[in-house]
């Protein structure tokens, strides 16, 4: 029975990259919603835009068009900080990304390490079959020529 000596330290290093599998996953999850709430920012800026074109059309107030500028500076700032969480999470993910490669390279090493042990265990058990098939065809054959010589005396 094939027994690998490093099947331990094999588990934990898949159990690792599962944990980062993981990881990135909720990292990809931040960066699609914090996707989503940059686009719900930009288009409450660009109706909020439209709202005061229509507004100054039929002949806003100055306060109004005062107070629709400060609004739409304060979406736009917001819109810069979400592009900037956005960056970051991305830079994130892609660090994670590269945990993830490195794990999975530690894990594909030992297991090429567990595939050739395997090789050689089987490669011997079938030496050894092979040996042993080897010499009960040669008892066998020792046999008949004695047996033969027997019966010629």
């Amino acid at each position: 029975m094939f027994t690998f000596k490093l099947q331990s330290v094999l588990d934990h290093r898949k159990m690792i990259e599962d944990n980062i599998k993981k990881e990135l996953a909720e990292i990809r999850q931040r960066v699609i919603e914090n996707q989503e709430k940059l686009e719900l920012l930009m288009q409450k800026e660009m109706n909020t835009a439209h709202a005061l074109e229509q507004e100054q059309a039929q002949g806003l107030a100055s306060d109004g068009v005062v107070a629709y500028h400060a609004y739409l500076k304060n979406l736009s700032q917001k819109i810069i900080r979400q592009r900037q969480v956005i960056d970051d999470v991305q830079k994130e993910e892609a660090v994670k990304k590269e945990a993830l490669l490195e794990a999975m390279k530690k894990r594909q090493i030992l297991e090429k390490l567990k595939e050739q042990g395997l090789d050689r265990y089987h490669k011997d058990l079938l030496k050894t079959e092979r040996a042993f098939i080897d010499e009960i065809a040669v008892n066998q054959f020792v046999r008949s020529s004695m047996s033969g010589n027997g019966e010629d005396e």
